[in-house]
């Protein structure tokens, strides 16, 4: 006997659908706390530097051919972040495929840390900064130093970025200090002490940027500059160490994020997935313990 082809995968059951009850359970994921701080804290930092390294390694004639802006006939040894990650290639779209990881990580970290303190002005002001400094990260690579809109928009979003990234680490260790978070252990208060340190460095490598920039345009110093790109190249890695800290806190108490639907009209039942009726708004994330 001789069965077709269409014959014999019925009878092996492929592509059978069996019915179920829809829905057959409350879709739910879970994400790990781990590969999600490095995604948020680590990866841009160590992309920048990779890009910055692959370009002094690989790229020389490109570094040899650069010179000041306002100084064609002075050469830098060093390659700016800007160009590093903005305009040479293959570096930018590296730049590109690391921001896209990290930017969902990022903003699922700037809704969730500010509901660990008691709703409030702190709170707002962490929300809002968090949100500002995420904004301003992909308007500094995007808009870029050649972009249609400019090199002074560039430097102004970066500004927006640095702003929003100080307010941030201030509201944080301020929240801390606030709520007496910063006393609760000797590990805690050690880690409080070392945000306090990375933030002032940072306050002062971007002084340096700040500075020696203007400095290095207007005299063509090539000391300036290299000074400039020194504090550039700071200010990222420090930006990384200070989230690196803090998130590593929150690992401590967190193991991850779970992620379950909300179901409608739905108010009176006790099935997993439902809101009661006195907690309006459709939230469908927690922190899970």
């Amino acid at each position: 006997m001789y069965y077709t082809f269409s014959e014999i995968i019925f009878r092996m059951g492929i592509f059978t659908v069996s019915p179920v009850q829809f829905p057959a359970k409350v879709p739910s994921s879970y994400l790990s706390v781990g590969p999600l701080i490095f995604f948020v804290a680590f990866l841009p930092a160590l992309t920048c530097y990779f890009c910055i390294g692959s370009t002094l390694i690989l790229q020389r004639d490109i570094i040899s051919n650069y010179s000041l802006s306002n100084c064609p006939h002075v050469k830098s040894a060093l390659p700016p972040i800007s160009y590093s990650i903005g305009v040479w290639e293959p570096q930018k779209f590296v730049w590109i495929i690391a921001l896209m990881l990290h930017l969902p990580s990022r903003l699922l970290f700037t809704m969730t840390i500010p509901q660990i303190y008691l709703p409030g002005l702190g709170q707002y002001i962490l929300y809002t900064s968090g949100t500002i400094e995420a904004l301003g990260l992909i308007c500094v690579s995007v808009f870029n130093v050649d972009s249609i809109i400019g090199f002074h928009a560039h430097a102004g979003f970066f500004v927006i970025w640095w702003a929003a990234a100080m307010v941030s680490m201030g509201i944080i260790i301020h929240l801390q200090r606030l709520i007496g978070h910063n006393h609760s252990s000797s590990y805690v208060l050690r880690m409080w002490r070392l945000k306090i340190g990375i933030m002032a460095t940072f306050f002062a490598a971007s002084a340096g940027c700040s500075i020696f920039y203007p400095i290095s345009q207007n005299y063509c110093s090539v000391t300036a500059f290299t000074i400039f790109c020194l504090c550039e190249y700071s200010v990222v890695g420090l930006n990384a160490a200070y989230w690196g800290v803090y998130l590593s806190e929150f690992g401590r108490l967190y193991d991850g994020f779970e992620i379950t639907a909300v179901k409608l009209d739905k108010s009176t039942s006790d099935e997993p997935g439902t809101r009661p009726k006195s907690q309006s708004g459709s939230q469908i994330l927690e922190i899970s313990r």
